[in-house]
């Protein structure tokens, strides 16, 4: 069979009969964002048909309306082609989306990168490595000078890993599924290519490069390594390599780099990875003689709470709602994503990313829009709501098709869920600790979604205590961060292995305490 892709891509395609269309794109490397992992779930692997026929599946009268279906449009991961067609696919401009790459205490500028041009002018070059935060969603590669750390460039990038799935355990069921090197190839790619933008703008040799420094979580290392990711998604959680991984570029990194030395920074467990140290070694954990609360609440809710002689670590399943996954109207950062609402008197007012008209709502729209409503008591306490909008959902913005950009009940319970298992993991670390909020001296949020949220308005739902909004700092990416920290200082390898040691895992699956919480939090403030 042959397909022919039109839209945004535009490709010819020999195709496999009984493959669905989600699965011949991402053979043929076409990007394809698919945010519950292909399973019929989420609307965003969203194609229409303009020659050819489809069958219209169960999975695509759920997501479509009947003038939808009508006018052509299907599900990627439902199609399975059964003769030559054309089908137009249409995705968001994840070329945008917006990444925090800035952290509290970076440093930027320095000496401007000394390529090939001025080698003739200096009887040294300055040396260089790569700081690489691998973030589930998103990656940022920075360029550091080797003596000092200083940053002369970052470039920021989506994870193209999002083609399978927006959260870990849908990379996990794909890699188990027999995609793991397809995975693998695709975080390879993202690198490698980062790394050779940066270095051709600034005409940089690769004798210059010291060394690549790699903070992420533990699903993404093992996919970077092509580990077996079986040992991730079951209890009891046990990975193949949680240590200090070393090697050389072409063998972790692929592409044409051969001999630059690459490190990937240890984790404590399978869902409390090495982006989790990275950053706590930047916040000093190693030396807070009075406890801090650090949360990264990006795609998965990580926290700690510690100080030099004490620290709990944990895990909470808070899914991708925070970065608009499983949203009905739910996008990533991208411009025109919706990233700030006001509900005043019935009246709606929205902020987008980079001013653009609306296409969508980003995390900290979800959140604001939640809270919104809530503090409008169109959703009460216990997450319903209003009977005017419990059918098609509250009207927040149209695109500029004219298309409605909306909050559904289902929406409403994705964010209820996240919030309750966020801040129920909170509360858990705290009693098991033996400190209350007035013992705390900060609150540390960590990632892009920290640095742009609303806290007082994260509070209106009770995903934080209103209490600790005067400690909260937003500290930006931090995993970016101690990977700078760990590449320019010579003890970053003790200093993360000391965190280690001295952190214990609380499970919060297990515990009594967490499954209280949880329930008492489900419900809005």
């Amino acid at each position: 069979m042959r397909i022919t892709i039109t839209g945004n891509t535009r490709k010819t395609l020999e195709w496999t009969p009984g493959e669905t269309l989600l699965e011949g794109l991402h053979k043929a490397g076409v990007y394809v964002n698919a945010a519950c992992g292909g399973s019929g779930r989420c609307g965003k692997c969203r194609v229409r048909v303009v020659s050819g026929q489809l069958a219209v599946t169960a999975e695509d009268k759920a997501i479509f309306s009947e003038e939808e279906l009508a006018a052509g449009w299907r599900l990627a991961c439902r199609a399975v082609p059964a003769g030559d067609c054309v089908i137009a696919l249409y995705q968001d401009d994840e070329d945008s989306f917006l990444v925090e790459s800035h952290f509290e205490g970076e440093q930027r500028g320095g000496q401007e990168p000394a390529g090939k041009e001025a080698a003739g002018r200096q009887e040294t070059q300055t040396k260089y490595f790569f700081a690489i935060d691998i973030g589930t969603t998103t990656i940022a590669v920075g360029l550091a000078e080797a003596d000092t750390g200083r940053l002369a460039d970052v470039h920021t990038s989506v994870n193209h890993q999002r083609a399978w799935g927006a959260d870990v355990i849908a990379r996990i069921q794909a890699a188990v599924g027999g995609q793991g090197d397809a995975l693998r190839r695709s975080i390879q790619h993202d690198l490698v290519t980062a790394m050779n933008i940066l270095m051709k703008k600034h005409g940089l040799e690769e004798k210059q490069i010291t060394k690549v420094v790699i903070a992420g979580n533990t699903t993404m290392g093992h996919l970077l390594m092509g580990y077996d990711c079986s040992g991730l998604g079951v209890v009891p959680f046990t990975p193949v390599n949680i240590n200090t991984i070393r090697g050389l570029s072409r063998e972790i990194l692929g592409g044409r780099r051969s001999d630059i030395p690459v490190v990937l920074i240890p984790g404590v467990s399978a869902y409390v990875g090495g982006d989790i140290v990275s950053g706590l070694y930047h916040c000093g954990f190693d030396r807070r003689e009075k406890p801090s609360l650090f949360l990264d609440l990006g795609t998965n809710g990580e926290m700690a709470l510690g100080n030099q002689d004490k620290l709990l670590v944990t895990s909470t399943a808070a899914g991708p709602a925070f970065e608009g996954g499983n949203i009905s109207c739910g996008m990533g950062s991208v411009a025109g994503a919706i990233s700030g609402v006001t509900i005043d008197g019935g009246r709606v007012s929205f902020a987008t990313i980079g001013g653009n008209p609306p296409v969508g709502l980003c995390g900290t729209g979800v959140i604001e829009t939640a809270a919104e409503l809530v503090k409008a008591d169109l959703v009460d306490e216990t997450g319903l709501l209003d009977d005017d909008y419990f059918d098609d959902g509250f009207l927040i913005a149209r695109g500029p098709d004219g298309s409605e950009i909306s909050f559904t009940q289902k929406d409403v319970r994705e964010i209820q869920l996240a919030k309750a298992a966020v801040r129920a993991g909170l509360e858990t670390l705290l009693a098991r600790f033996g400190v209350g909020y007035d013992d705390l001296e900060d609150v540390l949020v960590a990632g892009g979604f920290g640095v742009k949220l609303d806290m007082k308005k994260a509070a209106v739902l009770g995903l934080l205590p209103e209490e600790l909004l005067p400690k909260v700092k937003a500290v930006g990416n931090t995993s970016l961060a101690g990977a700078v920290d760990y590449g320019v200082h010579k003890d970053g390898d003790g200093i993360c292995h000391s965190l280690i040691g001295r952190a214990e895992e609380i499970d919060l699956s297990t515990d009594k305490d967490f499954k209280e919480f949880y329930m008492d939090y489900m419900m809005f403030e």
